[in-house]
């Protein structure tokens, strides 16, 4: 058997200088240290990061942020057609997640969520607005950024950074495309280094990191390249049938989620708000939307109005300090206080709501928000 001997030093000369493979730039040698030691140092290191079977054990297994959604340290993506209200319900995955309320049931761990508003900047603040009026209560815990960073500039490290110091549990990337502006979308060549700054951003958060992104002609999947989907931990995409406020359905489905089950399709109908206090020049009032989770076994459309009328007046009484436990008698009493008018059948469906949610919030523990109760034309994307 041949052996390899390295080559003798000669004085002022380091011999491994053309046969170790150079280190990167940013792990520099130490004070004193030949490349011979750079190199057996990094080998050491490297070596020490191997697991073994148990080991494993001690692996972080993934941290829900949204149950059965989204999770934290993680890259995922929520694919739609333009107007299927994909930017509807990641603002409506925000507020859930920087309140700390549940998301339609499903709990939420609260966390700061920064949210990229690359795109469509001037309907933002009335789609929150209508969200705050509609939960009753104000969008905490969500800072937005009205403008793009581009993925592939020099900026992009400065939000890396920003991220890094905030640790936000959510960072929402709205869209894409709008964030790599000048890259082939087409090309896993390309697309693969926005990948690789979409994991730096993830590692250095420690959150989720979500893209929002347009479907290709297929209109079943992500627009562009594939080397993308291979990186997500979690695909989700919206799909929406109908035309109109009353006849729309939009339904979130979930496409891969690559270490945990997959969440059945969840079908949302389309909530008119009215905000309250503001009107246009003409003097109609200005509204936006909201979604509200239609009944799973009938779909009946006329219970996208009637369901987030419920909700709404349940975070009304809710921030109004109005027990969960109170009946249709007390309710109809604090309404007429309030200036809220409903008929008898729908406060007995606002008490049973508001039980339902307290009853259900209280069997959660761990890092859930103290409120015990969630509530729950512009461009349409």
């Amino acid at each position: 058997m041949t052996t390899y001997a390295p080559p003798q030093e000669e004085a002022g000369e380091d011999p491994w200088a053309d046969t170790v493979p150079p280190m990167p730039e940013e792990e520099p040698r130490t004070a004193g240290e030949t490349s011979e030691e750079h190199f057996a140092r990094r080998l050491a290191e490297l070596e020490a990061e191997l697991l073994d079977t148990d080991d494993l054990d001690h692996i972080t297994p993934l941290e829900p942020i949204i149950e059965d959604v989204l999770f934290k340290d993680t890259v995922a993506r929520i694919n739609g057609a333009s107007g299927t209200f994909k930017s509807f319900m990641t603002l409506d995955f925000s507020g859930c997640v920087g309140t700390g309320i549940s998301w339609h049931g499903q709990r939420t761990w609260q966390g700061e969520v920064i949210y990229l508003v690359a795109e469509g900047i001037k309907g933002i603040r009335k789609r929150v607005r209508a969200w705050e009026q509609h939960h009753g209560r104000k969008m905490t815990g969500v800072r937005f950024l009205p403008r793009p960073v581009q993925a592939m500039d020099p900026e992009w490290l400065v939000l890396i950074e920003l991220c890094r110091r905030k640790r936000p549990a959510l960072i929402v990337i709205d869209t894409q495309a709008r964030v790599t502006v000048g890259v082939e979308e087409n090309s896993n060549t390309e697309m693969g280094k926005v990948v690789d700054r979409m994991e730096q951003l993830r590692v250095a958060s420690g959150g989720c990191v979500l893209l929002v992104h347009h479907t290709g002609n297929e209109g079943d999947r992500g627009r562009g390249a594939t080397a993308v989907k291979g990186a997500l931990q979690t695909e989700l995409s919206v799909e929406r049938k109908g035309k109109g406020l009353c006849d729309s359905q939009v339904t979130l489905k979930t496409g891969k989620q690559k270490d945990d089950e997959e969440l059945s399709d969840i079908t949302f109908g389309l909530h008119q708000v009215l905000i309250a206090g503001e009107a246009k020049e003409d003097g109609t009032p200005v509204s936006s939307i909201v979604l509200v989770p239609l009944d799973p076994a009938t779909q009946p459309q006329a219970r996208t109005n009637y369901q987030g009328r419920i909700e709404e007046i349940a975070a009304k009484l809710d921030a109004a300090g109005v027990p969960a436990s109170a009946g249709r008698d007390r309710l109809r009493s604090e309404c007429s206080r309030l200036g809220i008018k409903a008929e008898n059948g729908l406060l007995s469906d606002v008490a049973k709501h508001r039980k339902s949610q307290a009853n259900q919030t209280n069997h959660l523990s761990g890092n859930l928000s103290a409120d015990p109760l969630e509530t729950g034309q512009e461009e349409w994307d």
